[in-house]
């Protein structure tokens, strides 16, 4: 059993629900994967155009690692439990079958978990290598109707891109996420630098100092 605080798992949901795969999409993407390795608690979804991690710091724990899947149908019982036991520090327990949430209150929820036929996504392998490369000036172009998914992050948020055609990765306080990038053309790269210079037309000479009267 691992125990968190107050007002974080909501935080932890808040800022990956947004990227859950709809039901078009690959079964292994339409969830919510939680994860602790003692430390930390971690919260992870990807739809393959973007991916949210959101943590929260472990108070006390006898738990050894775990992973909890919890498929798109069955984030609502953990919002339900959010509402009944997020003002209070949250205990969480895996078993077999269920990811089991329970409060100070003596309330006690427990969601049934999916049981994928291969191993989850793991968002270290992707993640991860990116933080070594440093930020590189390269043109990033990507699709606007995935902004409003980073919504629920805190201010400020740091965005860079670590080469040509790698993600945009998003990083704000015990968060990070990647946007994957829109494949160009040389058309396209045309377009952009005209599009760029008919801008600086814009451009104007200082304005004149008045007249002395």
């Amino acid at each position: 059993m691992i125990t968190i605080a107050d007002h974080t798992l909501s935080r932890l949901v808040a800022q990956t629900k947004p990227h859950i795969a709809g039901k078009d999409d690959p079964e292994a993407l339409q969830s919510v994967i939680f994860d602790h390795d003692g430390t930390y608690l971690y919260a992870m979804a990807t739809n393959r155009f973007t991916m949210a991690v959101s943590r929260t710091q472990i108070t006390s724990s006898n738990d050894k690692p775990w992973t909890a899947v919890v498929h798109r149908m069955q984030v609502p019982e953990v919002e339900a439990a959010i509402k009944l036991l997020d003002a209070k520090p949250i205990e969480l327990e895996r078993t077999d079958t269920q990811l089991v949430l329970s409060g100070e209150s003596g309330s006690r929820v427990a969601v049934n978990l999916s049981q994928p036929d291969k191993e989850p996504t793991s968002w270290r392998k992707f993640v991860l290598p990116l933080l070594e490369k440093k930020p590189a000036t390269a043109e990033m172009s990507m699709t606007p109707k995935f902004f409003g998914a980073w919504k629920s992050l805190p201010g400020p948020v740091s965005m860079w891109c670590v080469g040509d055609m790698k993600p945009t990765l998003i990083l704000a306080s015990d968060f990070i996420g990647m946007q994957m990038p829109v494949r160009t053309s040389e058309t396209h790269d045309l377009t952009v630098r005209r599009e760029l210079d008919a801008w600086l037309a814009a451009k104007q000479d200082e304005p004149a100092e008045p007249a002395a009267a």
